[in-house]
């Protein structure tokens, strides 16, 4: 179905039911907050992929010369904390990061879901991971519900395709909260020796055709927040601000199980998107990471997909996805249901009937 600016569609995925909506309010477009539910809103906001993919070719081409002509990538900063919040910064809170952070203080006390920003690329969404401490870096994964494992490069990795994703390699070095996961700790993987250590070894193979290898570590992280940078410890008009998240890091920053890519194929060089994030029915997935940390109040997570007919280089609004439930306020149409015919792993249903218009 058609709003007034958009086409848009609500999935829902949780242990039993798949749910979908076929009218999506405009509202997405907003970080919001509910009192009520808890909810926390971000807007998926995608990238003009064709722009992104000519920059990558003509850097191949012509090398740095041609970035003079070029104005700066909109997270050229984002390892650069912000020192002060004024009329004359460009890292000024805009007033409804303040709205909600104010909303957020108000109800730490509850369990709450999240919804992070996703961003489009080469035919995928994505989200922000903010990953380590005390300066999160800042990774770009791919939503993807057909695997169970976060993923993404880290600096032993080489050959990982950093001049085409977004973000340089994770550099675990730098997180004073990183570890490898021990070998009786391993979560998906197996003990093996790597580099003269025994670590937890993992490697994916997907569909078509690309693959990675790593080890699993475990880090401080969060979803969404801020697309630039991460803010930093910092009071101004009452808001107490977590070095974390400027959303509520108290709330949403969890230790995250991943894999720390030491080498990838295929597309995982050429995309976008730095790595990956395993949302299928998994007790190694991001979301069910989160229920079992105790950070959002159900095991389900919703996807709010909208298309605008023109993207802009520095992105346009496109759909939202909620970690630990449902924001009601992000679809108009009643929700219809579909059994998940599966327990664990992939997501499925029933299928009757496909009608093409």
């Amino acid at each position: 179905m058609t709003s007034a600016t958009f086409v848009s569609s609500l999935l829902v995925f949780s242990l039993s039911m798949i749910a979908i909506s076929a009218s999506v309010s405009e509202q997405y477009s907003r970080i919001l907050t509910n009192a009520e539910t808890g909810t926390i809103t971000h807007p998926l906001i995608p990238h003009a992929a064709h722009l992104t993919r000519r920059r990558r070719e003509l850097y191949q081409k012509y090398g740095e010369d041609f970035d003079t002509t070029l104005p700066p990538r909109p997270h050229a900063s984002r390892h650069s904390l912000p020192t002060s919040f004024n009329s004359n910064n460009n890292n000024e809170v805009p007033e409804e990061i303040k709205t909600l952070l104010r909303a957020t203080n108000n109800n730490r006390r509850h369990l709450q879901q999240q919804m992070g920003a996703l961003y489009q690329g080469y035919g995928t969404h994505y989200i922000d991971l903010w990953v380590g401490t005390p300066t999160p870096q800042r990774q770009t994964v791919i939503v993807d519900t057909g695997s169970g494992v976060t993923a993404f490069p880290c600096e032993e990795c080489k050959g990982c395709g950093d001049m085409y994703h977004t973000d340089t390699y994770f550099q675990e070095s730098k997180s004073k909260t990183f570890r490898s996961l021990s070998c009786d700790e391993c979560m998906k993987g197996y003990c093996a020796s790597m580099d003269g250590e025994r670590k937890c070894r993992i490697s994916m193979s997907y569909a078509e055709g690309s693959s990675w290898s790593a080890y699993e570590g475990m880090d401080l992280c969060y979803a969404g927040g801020l697309h630039d940078a991460p803010l930093g410890q910092k009071e101004n008009d009452g808001l107490n601000v977590d070095h974390i998240d400027p959303v509520d890091a108290s709330q949403f920053a969890f230790e995250l199980a991943f894999g720390c890519q030491v080498s990838i194929t295929g597309l995982f060089i050429t995309q976008l998107a730095d790595g990956i994030m395993g949302m299928e029915n998994e007790k190694t997935s991001f979301w069910k990471q989160m229920h079992s940390k105790n950070v959002i109040p159900k095991p389900e997570f919703s996807l709010c997909f909208s298309r605008q007919d023109n993207a802009e280089r520095e992105g346009t609004g496109a759909g939202a996805m909620t970690l630990g439930g449902v924001d009601p306020r992000l679809h108009t149409s009643p929700m219809v249901f579909a059994k998940n015919m599966k327990s664990s792993g992939f997501y499925a249903v029933h299928l009757k009937a496909v009608y093409l218009r």
